[in-house]
């Protein structure tokens, strides 16, 4: 075991260089989150209502620094997601097997957003969808599949991909393989009930337990950074430990 102790202080003009995408070939998939001190995803059904000025700075950065946000239609609607305001900015994606999205809902027709969903997904919505100018794109036949959602991405040029949630679209990341990055707030609090955990549904299978540690650990990560502020948040920012075959 080792200290971790409070090394330098940092800036807002800081944290794009500390927190930018790793140089990569193939697309990069990291998600932000934020958690209580005890793993709840949300408090009164809303992760918005646990985080703080930093964390919202480093929300908002991931942004700047994406090239396509992708967050279940679900959560955008519940969280208030608007339409990208900036035409140089990340594009959004709403990920959606069901299509259960009101046309009312003023970003799911917006020119720079794009609706995730299966080719089984129900052909009525798909039909009222298509018919108020929303732009729907498949990636799975019965169930949306993250690997081929960025890969669709990837055919479109976007290269860093932030993932913003739910708790049951990142799990499905991860299931898959399909996430490399994670930045976890953990914000000071503790949240008791039975809120989900920020990865919430899908499992993934145990891999040998022989093997030594990290990598008979369902999903090994790495710890690259760790932040904090005065107001006692934490900021940590976790790559994937890729297990050799």
């Amino acid at each position: 075991m080792f200290l971790m102790q409070k090394a330098t202080d940092v800036t807002a003009s800081d944290l794009p260089e500390l927190l930018a995408y790793p140089e990569s070939p193939s697309p990069v998939v990291r998600s932000t989150f934020i958690s209580t001190i005890d793993g709840a995803a949300t408090v009164d059904g809303k992760s918005g209502l646990l985080g703080g000025d930093g964390d919202r700075r480093v929300f908002l950065l991931m942004r700047t620094l994406s090239d396509a946000v992708v967050v279940g239609a679900r959560t955008a609607i519940t969280e208030d997601y608007k339409a990208p305001a900036d035409d140089d900015g990340p594009i959004l994606i709403l990920a959606s097997r069901s299509l259960d999205i009101s046309v009312d809902y003023l970003p799911a027709t917006h020119p720079r957003v794009l609706i995730a969903t299966c080719a089984s997904a129900p052909a009525a919505a798909r039909r009222r969808l298509e018919g108020a100018g929303a732009t729907l794109f498949d990636c799975g036949d019965t169930d949306l599949d993250p690997r081929a959602l960025v890969d669709a991405l990837a055919a479109r040029g976007v290269r860093r991909i932030d993932l913003e949630g739910g708790p049951r679209l990142h799990a499905s990341f991860a299931a898959a393989g399909a996430l490399d990055e994670m930045i976890v707030t953990t914000s000071p609090t503790l949240g008791l009930g039975d809120a989900p955990r920020i990865a919430h549904g899908s499992s993934i299978p145990l891999p040998d337990q022989d093997l030594p540690l990290p990598h008979r650990l369902p999903y090994p990560m790495r710890l690259l950074r760790q932040l904090g502020d005065d107001d006692g948040y934490l900021y940590s920012l976790w790559s994937r430990i890729q297990r050799a075959d």
